[in-house]
């Protein structure tokens, strides 16, 4: 685990212009907000971690702490940040000669990381065979471009349909229950309308592509059989007959009067902020909402069932990693990043906070909240491409997601033409890997 030198300037040359912005939003991608931090040092010459979190993750990660402090002696000291702040901080950390030891990142914001020699090695502090039990896709995500683990890749998580059961029910709908009875898009459609028209024509859906989560507008691609690159990602291939099948699909539903206008991809705010009031009657939404959900969603019965597939059935990709910075401390931080992980600590931290394990040895999990319901988003996570995993982990997915905010927000918006929007598009990211090559 040699230490790589890292100047300021090289630093902020590969973070490139509004990277910083772009990396803070991006972690908004998964799970939920957290409170202010705490100091930037363990102070006893322990390790400093620093992340976000909502109160039963903070909760999670104190108890992995606390018991690593007396299986090992060595204190882990949580900087807790805002949402927004956490990449922010790292950053200028990094730039400051004094990174924490370890960060957390969510998988979207992964890759700029992993190419910029700011991480660690961590291949030595790691018992053999430690990868083995771990997703492929999901452990690739956490190496360097030479193949080298940086860090662990702590939990997933995707999003599913989360119903008004009384509004459905009025419609005489039911949800499908297992995911090879999922609703075709055509399904969908109908579904939304006969829902809408029970309902005094309140608005029957709204998805989760808001801001930074405007990625998720790629399951659709991947259900209509697209992807945003080629499999060795070094071609773009968004503009795409799947492409064009997604986009006016999905445009569709606004056009329709299906899908809630406030929601747009741009918007400040969130379909699950409002979806206990009453509308919209259905939202997609993640895993890792569903203990907000309880808290606030009580004035009706919800369930949940699976996104709609055309091609194939498809979801995002969730979730984060904890990486290691190249410092001082990076042998004895590389240890704790495996201790997080391991199969009886990765099972506590997912059942608690209701997400999803990376580890295929963690199983028969009895989830704290709604476990009626996380069956539902544990097979629809089976139907992440690994086409959408490559790309959501690849340097430039930052400025992919951009693009897709941007020129979402035309089509969805603004009516914007399918074609030219795919073009437009498709051009935003081969100049992104243009700028990396």
């Amino acid at each position: 685990m040699s230490r790589s030198p890292w100047s300021r300037r090289q630093f902020l040359g590969a973070l490139g212009a509004g990277g910083a912005a772009a990396l803070g939003a991006g972690s908004l991608a998964s799970c939920s907000s957290a409170g202010s931090g705490s100091g930037s040092a363990s102070g006893d010459g322990g390790l400093t971690f620093t992340l976000w979190g909502g109160d039963e993750e903070l909760a999670a990660f104190k108890a992995v702490a606390d018991a690593y402090q007396q299986a090992e002696g060595t204190t882990v000291t949580l900087n807790q940040l805002p949402y927004a702040d956490v990449l922010p901080s790292v950053d200028s950390r990094i730039q400051a000669g004094d990174p924490p030891d370890l960060f957390r990142v969510s998988y979207i914001d992964i890759g700029r990381y992993t190419t910029l020699g700011v991480l660690a090695d961590i291949s030595d502090a790691l018992p053999s065979g430690y990868s083995d039990a771990f997703t492929p896709a999901l452990w690739k995500a956490v190496q360097d471009p030479d193949g080298k683990p940086v860090g662990v890749p702590h939990h997933t998580d995707c999003s599913a349909i989360v119903y008004n059961a009384p509004a459905f029910a009025a419609a005489g709908i039911t949800a499908p229950t297992s995911l090879d009875q999922a609703w075709t898009w055509e399904q969908f459609t109908q579904v939304l309308t006969e829902v809408k028209g029970a309902n005094g024509g309140k608005y029957p859906v709204a998805v989760n592509w808001q801001a930074a989560g405007a990625y998720r507008w790629l399951s659709f691609l991947a259900q209509a059989g697209g992807s945003v690159f080629n499999d060795d990602l070094s071609q773009v291939t968004i503009a795409s007959d799947a492409g064009k099948k997604a986009l006016t699909y999905t445009q569709g539903l606004y056009t329709a009067g299906l899908h809630d206008p406030t929601f747009l991809v741009q918007a400040a705010n969130y379909p699950d902020e409002t979806f206990p009031t009453g509308q919209p009657l259905s939202i997609a939404t993640g895993d890792f909402n569903l203990p907000s959900l309880v808290t606030s969603a009580t004035g009706f019965e919800w369930g949940a069932t699976y996104l709609p597939r055309d091609a194939a059935a498809a979801t995002d990709l969730g979730g984060n990693a904890v990486v290691v910075t190249d410092g001082p401390n990076a042998e004895a931080a590389a240890k704790f990043a495996a201790f997080l992980a391991n199969a009886e600590n990765m099972k506590s931290f997912c059942e608690a906070t209701t997400v999803l394990p990376t580890r295929s040895d963690v199983t028969g999990l009895t989830y704290a909240v709604r476990p009626d319901l996380m069956p539902v988003f544990v097979e629809q996570a089976t139907t992440i491409p690994a086409s959408l995993v490559a790309a959501s982990t690849s340097p430039v997915f930052t400025q992919v997601n951009q693009a897709l905010q941007q020129q979402l927000e035309g089509a969805f918006a603004g009516g914007a033409d399918v074609d030219a929007t795919l073009e437009n598009l498709q051009q935003a990211i081969e100049q992104a890997l243009q700028q990396q090559a």
